[in-house]
């Protein structure tokens, strides 16, 4: 059901007919295709029942218990609703956090939604429960965003702190950015890069900053 290319150049063969799915080097017969893409879910409800804070599967262990050769074959194989997430796959059951992480991070919202940029500090996760497995679940599903080591957001702040810093003269400061968020440099130095990778700001040579969209 699997076969290299290579494989195929060896056999003297210069190409292949039919309607294999091709995926990289590799050609997989429709059949097996089927076959081990249904055998998906299966694993990845497993895991996630397992380890519920952590139900993402890496493609690479997925390819070893499946027994494929690559992980861009599960990769490939991936059928909604499960998704590709960081180079892991995710379940539909991975949205849905242990109740007391759900009600921790509901506070933690709730607290966000009245100040967007003063996140948490370590001591107040901590009073709530929320060590670095149960904020990665939360960044997973959705609820929360991951800005850097022990420091979460609501998920829509990329896009509210550009609403914001558009309002400054440009270039702006670091100095200028953490005032109009109203945040600490803890929280405003992890932003900017998050904002300069995706894209949004531009670090010019003065370590000043513009909006680029």
């Amino acid at each position: 059901g699997i076969l290299h290319r290579e494989r195929l150049r060896q056999l003297g063969i210069p190409g292949h007919k039919g309607d294999h799915l091709v995926v990289g080097p590799w050609l997989l017969s429709p059949a097996f295709a089927t076959a081990v893409g249904d055998r998906l879910p299966a694993l990845v409800e497993e895991h996630a029942r397992a380890h519920p804070l952590d139900p993402a599967v890496p493609l690479a262990v997925l390819a070893s218990r499946l027994r494929l050769p690559s992980p861009d074959l599960v990769r490939a194989l991936v059928r909604p609703p499960m998704r590709v997430v960081e180079g892991r796959v995710v379940g539909p059951e991975a949205a849905a956090l242990p109740n007391r992480i759900r009600d921790a991070v509901e506070v933690v919202r709730r607290e966000l939604g009245a100040a967007p940029f003063v996140a948490p500090t370590a001591d107040r996760l901590r009073e709530l429960g929320l060590d670095d497995r149960a904020l990665g679940a939360a960044h997973r599903s959705g609820q929360l965003w991951r800005v850097g080591p022990g420091i979460v957001l609501l998920p829509d702040a990329l896009d509210v702190a550009i609403t914001r810093l558009r309002e400054l003269e440009q270039p702006f400061t670091t100095s200028a950015a953490r005032k109009r968020l109203e945040t600490s440099r803890r929280v405003v130095l992890p932003l900017l890069d998050q904002l300069d990778r995706a894209g949004r700001t531009r670090r010019l040579a003065d370590d000043r900053r513009q909006v680029t969209r």
